[in-house]
């Protein structure tokens, strides 16, 4: 087994992102775990952690709060083709927040940045062959 085929992560992508196609949308999501969103999701959660530490219907929702607010940072990193409600939606870090609210998107785009394949340095110099 080789390594660095198998496991070698182009850290561009992992940061700054790459795009993935969601129907006829065009999203550009970085990887999860990436280093910007280590420390931006341990810097909110230390801050939070007395209210977070509750576990109480409030705490629930200041912890979708802090990670709408970690995604729309550090993975959701633009669009192109995006609608809401019918009505063609710009990028920008609020509107990425708006619509990381609804929960079954915020799993989509997760899901995206889980994507260990989409991530690969390997895939890179494969793309180039074919």
């Amino acid at each position: 087994m080789d390594i660095f085929s198998t496991y070698a992560v182009n850290e561009d992508k992992e940061q700054n992102g790459t795009w993935m196609e969601v129907g006829d949308a065009k999203l550009l999501v970085a990887r999860a775990g990436n280093k910007a969103y280590i420390k931006m999701l341990g810097k909110d959660v230390e801050r939070n952690q007395k209210a977070l530490d509750r576990k109480d219907d409030a705490a629930d929702a200041l912890s979708d709060k802090i990670m709408v607010d970690v995604l729309a940072t550090t993975i959701l990193l633009g669009w192109e083709n995006v609608s809401f409600k019918g009505k063609p939606i710009e990028y920008s870090k609020d509107n990425a927040k708006m619509l990381l609210g609804f929960k079954e998107f915020r799993r989509e785009v997760m899901k995206l940045a889980d994507d260990f394949a989409s991530f690969k340095a390997e895939q890179e110099a494969e793309e180039v062959k074919n």
